[in-house]
């Protein structure tokens, strides 16, 4: 297929709760040495189309997002940039396609994927961009091999829903990029609570296309899907504090020479 210009948005702007009550996020841990967040973005970097990448983080936590990265920030053609997420992954989504208008390199089409599923493959990429120049979005999704219930706020099952008419959807889930930006802007204050951005797409008036995803492509939730992810986050608690005393030793000193240069 002719690949059509896109960008990817990265979503990695959640705490971690879940994983480790917020101490550390899941995307900067390692797996096989490379960081969850590294294995995320380079199945994207390694297709022809691919324009621009937006990584959402936390405020205040672009340098160790930078760190996460590491070398992919040195790709010769395609721009990485870090962008402050919000309060929640809609909003973050959100000020990520802002960016990408912004910026202005002309992009028919957007994946937005999340920064914890990290076992995501160029050729799944490729599937759903097929299929989103076909419906306008896609994502893909398998079936499922439970059997789906709804449930009260009483956790009392209510429904009994049709398993073969159901889906487990995944990421990346990728769109046109007008219609997307668009229909995020109109759903912004309308209150609702949306789990994905293919619920925003067909809200708004859009169809999204399903291609067959991948069993492998699961999303980092908990501790013991990391190989010693205790002790990794032990060990990056110490070098975060370590780089943070070195960071302050740092700003005194240049406090100390400009308070010097004043007084002489």
């Amino acid at each position: 297929m002719a690949f059509p210009p896109f960008a990817a948005i990265i979503t990695a702007a959640g705490r971690s709760e879940r994983f480790s009550g917020g101490q550390v996020k899941k995307e900067y841990l390692s797996i096989d040495g490379e960081t969850v967040l590294h294995r995320a973005v380079s199945p994207f970097l390694a297709l022809p189309g691919i324009q621009l990448v937006v990584v959402t983080c936390p405020p205040g936590e672009q340098d160790e997002c930078a760190v996460a990265l590491g070398d992919l920030f040195d790709h010769q053609s395609v721009p990485t940039m870090i962008c402050d997420g919000d309060t929640t992954r809609q909003g973050s989504v959100l000020k990520a396609l802002d960016l990408v208008r912004k910026i202005g390199i002309p992009v028919a089409y957007v994946a937005i994927h999340d920064g914890a599923r990290c076992f995501v493959t160029s050729d799944l990429i490729i599937q759903t961009l097929a299929t989103a120049t076909v419906f306008g979005g896609a994502a893909p999704a398998l079936p499922l091999v439970d059997a789906p219930k709804s449930i009260d706020e009483q956790g009392v099952i209510v429904s009994h829903l049709d398993r073969h008419a159901t889906i487990g959807v995944q990421t990346p889930q990728i769109f046109h990029f007008p219609e997307i930006l668009k229909a995020h802007r109109m759903v912004k204050d309308n209150g609702k609570n949306y789990i994905d951005d293919t619920e925003i797409f067909t809200d708004c008036g859009y169809k999204v296309g399903v291609c067959m995803g991948e069993r492998t492509n699961r999303k980092i939730t908990y501790l013991e899907e990391i190989p010693n992810a205790k002790e990794q986050i032990e060990q990056y608690l110490q070098t975060r504090a370590k780089g943070l005393e070195a960071k302050k030793a740092h700003e005194e000193l240049e406090r100390a020479i400009l308070e010097s240069k004043e007084t002489t």
